[in-house]
This record gives structure tokens, C-alpha cells and sequence, in this order.
């Protein structure tokens, strides 16, 4: 009976996990309120060097700064913060620069109009992790339940 409930309470367990980090990573181009978007970039043709979302903690979002570069704060921007980071998961980081003269961000091609689809047709984290995660909990809970009824 004591197995019993330590795996009954290791399948809560990883439940729960599934069911907060999953969601989590499925919404990661959204703004998150009180975060802090940074874009550093080269100074002289305005290219980018890299871009972070930091935690409401102002001492977290400190860029580290080469020579000849520049930051540029987009926070105020959610529409833009978006579409950037979505468009650096997309790996078409390549569509912005900034511009030097005003040194705000800018897109260079036409934004997508839609969700972008994923190359095998199949969203992964959105579909497949957490259909594979309730087929495990339910494995999981069928062989526990079979296992205590087997004994009684």
C-alpha cells in the first residue's frame, strides 16, 4: 500500500509539472508584464548582436556592452516585442536592423501575417508534448490502479 501512494504521488507530481511548464513554453513570444526587451546592435550598420527579455529586476537587465556597440530598449513596444521575438524563434532574426540614424528597431521584410508553421506540420510543444504527457499519466495510473486491485 505504501508504494501505492508514493507512485500515486510521483504521477501528481508530473502532472503538475506538464501542466505549468508546458503552457509556459507554448506563449514564449509574448511580452511578459513587468519584463524588460533589449536589443543590442552594432553601431556602425546597425545589425544585431542579440536580443533578451529580462525579469521585472532592473539589476537582472544589465547588457554587457562591446566596443563599437548600442542598446535599444523595446519594452514600451509590445506589438514589436512580439513580432521580433517571434521572428528570432523563427530564425529570421535576419528580417531587422536598427536603424542608426533614429535608433529604433525596424523590420527590413514584410511581416508575417499569420502563425508560422512548423517544418514537420506538427506543432511540438503545443500538440505532442502534452498529448504524450497525458498518455503517460494515464498509462502510469492504470498500472498503479491494476497493481492495487491485483493484491486487495
Amino acid at each position: 500500500m505504501r508504494n501505492t501512494i508514493l507512485i500515486g504521488l510521483a504521477i501528481l507530481v508530473v502532472a503538475t509539472i506538464a501542466a505549468s511548464v508546458l503552457p509556459a513554453s507554448a506563449n514564449s513570444t509574448d511580452p511578459q508584464p513587468g519584463y524588460t526587451y533589449i536589443v543590442v546592435y552594432k553601431q556602425a550598420d546597425g545589425s544585431i548582436v542579440y536580443a533578451e527579455g529580462c525579469p521585472p529586476s532592473p539589476a537582472n537587465c544589465a547588457p554587457t556592452l562591446q566596443p563599437g556597440q548600442s542598446v535599444v530598449y523595446i519594452t514600451n513596444n509590445p506589438i514589436l516585442v512580439k513580432q521580433f521575438f517571434a521572428d528570432a524563434q523563427n530564425a529570421k532574426l535576419g528580417n531587422w536592423h536598427v536603424n542608426v540614424q533614429t535608433q529604433q528597431l525596424e523590420i527590413t521584410a514584410a511581416p508575417t501575417s499569420g502563425p508560422v508553421a512548423p517544418a514537420f506540420g506538427i506543432p511540438l510543444i503545443g500538440t505532442v508534448l502534452p498529448a504524450l504527457a497525458i498518455l503517460g499519466i494515464a498509462t502510469s495510473s492504470g498500472l498503479v490502479w491494476r497493481r492495487t486491485h491485483r493484491h486487495a
